[in-house]
Order: C-alpha cells, then structure tokens, then sequence
C-alpha cells in the first residue's frame, strides 16, 4: 500500500510539473508576440519570422510551413 500511495503523489507532482511548464511556455510566447517589431524593411521582416519561428518551436509545431 505504501508503494501504491507513493506512486500516486509521484504521478501528481509530475502533472502539476507539467502544468506549470505549460504555464511558462505560454507566458513566453506572449512575451515574444509582444516583442515584435513593427514590419519597416527587410530586417524587421526576418526579425519577425524568427520570432514566429521560435513560438513555433516553442508549441512544438513540427509541420515545413
């Protein structure tokens, strides 16, 4: 029985772990569409496809485009 409850309070730290990783991870994207710069030329153009990329990345989208 002792194994069995400690099995439970493992599996319960390990989602609320996750949670709050997905917590941050959100937190982070926001803060990187928040910092984008506005599109002027060129530069700020790939500034803001690294950006999109990185969130990207970040919500583990794995799809070419």
């Amino acid at each position: 029985m002792l194994r069995e409850e400690e099995d439970d309070i493992t599996q319960e730290m390990r989602q609320l772990i996750m949670a709050k990783v997905a917590e941050e991870i959100a937190s982070f994207i926001i803060k990187i569409e928040e910092a984008k710069p506005p599109v002027t030329d060129e530069w700020t153009e790939g500034v803001g496809v690294g950006m999109n990329w990185a969130i990207r990345i970040l919500r583990k989208d794995k799809s070419a485009y």
